[in-house]
This record gives C-alpha cells, structure tokens and sequence, in this order.
C-alpha cells in the first residue's frame, strides 16, 4: 500500500555533518565544532548539515515544512576550490567572488538544498514551493563573471519521460480489485525533481523523478533517476529505482519502497 515516504527524509539532515564552513561574520565563528555539528542537540542556526534528499548537498537554511523557517540562520559554504562562496544570513543568500557579492534567487527557495560541482564552475540546488510537499525543482547554475547564471529547463526532458512512463507502466501490486477504484480515482501527477549529485565532474547530474507529492498521485512513491547533460538538459541513461540504488547508494536518493519499482 501507498505510504507517506516524503516523510523518511524529513529529518536526515539532523544526523548528518558535513563540515564545510568558513567563518566570514564576525560575530561567529562557524569553524567552532560545536555550532557547525550536526546531531539533535546541534543548534540549526549555524550547524552544517547534508541535505535532506541528498548526502552530496548542504542545506542552506536546516528548514523543512512549510512553516519553519530559520531567520538567523547562519552558513558560509565554500567551493571546492576555495575561491568562491555561497554566503546565508537569515533569509539573505548571496554569492561571494573576487572579492564581490552577487544576488542569488536561492533567499526565495524553501527548504534549498546546494552542491558545488567538482571544479567549481557550476552547482545545483534543490527546493521547495511549499515545504515538504512540494513541488521539488532542481535548478543548475554556472558560475559567470556577473555572478550565477542558470542552465534553464535542465530537467524538463526527464519530467515528460517519467509521465510518459506512468501512462505505460503495469499496475502496482497493490491495485487488486478491492482498490480499483482508488487507483482510477488517482491522477497523473506532475513529478517532483531533486538533485542527488554530480557525475564526470560538472559535465553531468543525476537527478531522481519523483511520482507526484501525495498518497492521490498514481505510482505515488515510486521513482526514476536520470543522468542529465549539463547544459542541454539531455537524457544521457535512466535507471529504475533499485537499480540506481544499487549503482549510486541509498544516502543520495529518495527512499525506495517495497513496492516501489514500478515505472
């Protein structure tokens, strides 16, 4: 049967330390372990913490339903490289480089979670409109001299090939006669994206399709995962849920269900 699985990764951040910080405020010093730990005791404002659908990303804000937020929060996150720097204060996201800050959109991205890529040159991001149930985007941006520049639509080819795939999948197992009529009674929902990592250094990201925000969703808690060119947004492989699972681990994509490799 159908099962709330959005809810399992609603506080993997709370377990998880990534530590990554540089202090540029002042006031806190964000290299001291005990701010930037990230456990249940850990305090959210300046702890650093993978994100909450993928091990490889940093949440920016350690928020996560619709209504929290976090208006001190505090982080420095650094490229790889060292020489640039996504800078949070409270609701404040900019982008520091050579020695200049440039405006960022992700202030306005619920729940936003970011990955550098490997050489510095891009990074991804995913987010919420409205919390935990979306709708979850993931938007790629490339590092430019006038600050971020985004890669649009990198994910609308594999949002049309999973609902294409809906449309021709078997039905669950859990569809017998006695639910029939809750399966036709589901709709064809739009798929919630999010970012999981970067492949073949910033050439590539892999990206899982979501079916759909809630339990009135067909193939609700099912997924697909794609490996995307960057820039163009083009299909390069898809995988099935186990199978990605077994290719890339379970700490970087969404939960997989027992009955959930449908599609």
């Amino acid at each position: 049967m159908k099962c709330r699985w959005l809810l399992a990764v609603a506080y993997l951040y709370a377990v998880s330390c990534i530590e990554v910080a540089t202090a540029q405020d002042k006031s806190v010093s964000t290299n001291d372990p005990s701010l930037t730990a990230c456990n249940e005791k850990s305090d959210r404002r300046f702890s650093v913490c993978r994100g909450a659908w993928s091990g490889k990303s940093t949440a920016l804000f350690n928020t996560w339903m619709a209504p929290d937020t976090n208006p001190e929060r505090r982080l420095d996150l650094p490229s790889p490289d060292g020489n640039k720097v996504i800078s949070v204060r409270g609701f404040r996201v900019r982008l520091w480089m050579n020695g200049k800050s440039y405006w960022t959109p992700f202030g306005n991205m619920h729940d936003a979670e970011a990955a550098w890529a490997p050489d510095s040159t891009r990074l991804f991001v995913t987010w919420s409109e409205s919390g935990q149930l979306g709708p979850w985007h993931v938007q790629v941006y490339d590092l430019a001299h006038e600050g971020l520049k985004e890669s649009p639509n990198i994910t609308r080819n594999a949002r049309k090939d999973i609902l294409a795939r809906e449309r021709k999948a078997q039905l669950p197992r859990w569809v017998t006669s006695e639910y029939r009529g809750v399966w036709a009674s589901d709709d064809y929902c739009e798929p919630d994206m999010v970012g999981s990592q970067w492949i073949n250094g910033p050439s590539e990201v892999l990206v899982a399709a979501m079916a759909g925000p809630d339990g009135g969703c067909k193939y609700y808690g099912d997924f697909l995962v794609y490996r995307i060119e960057v820039p163009s947004g083009k299909i390069l492989q898809s995988y099935k849920a186990s199978e990605a699972v077994q290719l890339f681990g379970d700490g970087n994509l969404p939960r997989l269900e027992d009955d959930g490799d449908n599609l």
